[in-house]
């Protein structure tokens, strides 16, 4: 796993009803790495939730007291664009994305746009993964896994 040991720990924190909200360090740990110009799937996913999850939610409970909106889209925009190309093969990106983009599409941008996006991918996840995704495929991987985890197990906006 190319995500590093501090940026995990701080995930970890921000779980469960004590969690702190400690989302905004650890994305600050994720996105050096990425602009040092590590491209590995797993900071990517973790990068594209961090920023559209800063965004859906309050500073008080993500600690993004001195982010913007803009610049964590542009985080997502950019990540999202370095891994657009191969998506459509991906299922847990398409997973992740469609759920972001269903559940706040204007978190991420275009709303339009993205509510098309997470219809299209929602779908395309189905293809893949007839079943689901098992919720084991999270475990281990700090709040991203959590929250993606909870999704998976609940069956949420995947049935339709």
């Amino acid at each position: 796993m190319a995500i590093p040991v501090a940026a995990l720990d701080l995930e970890n924190r921000h779980i469960g009803p004590n969690g702190e909200p400690t989302l905004a360090d650890a994305f600050g740990i994720l996105r050096k790495q990425w602009e040092l110009g590590d491209r590995d799937r797993e900071l990517g996913l973790h990068l594209l939730f961090i920023s559209w999850y800063g965004n859906a939610e309050p500073p008080s409970l993500t600690g993004f007291l001195n982010s913007s909106e803009a610049d964590l889209q542009q985080t997502f925009s950019t990540v999202f664009n370095y891994f657009q190309p191969k998506i459509h093969g991906d299922a847990e990106m398409l997973f992740v994305i469609g759920i972001a983009a269903i559940i706040v599409p204007w978190a991420l941008g275009d709303e339009k746009v993205w509510e098309m996006r997470a219809r299209e991918y929602l779908l395309r996840y189905r293809e893949l993964m007839p079943n689901g995704l098992d919720p084991s495929v999270f475990r281990n991987r700090g709040y991203y896994g959590e929250y993606y985890r909870g999704h998976v197990e609940g069956g949420s906006f995947t049935d339709s």
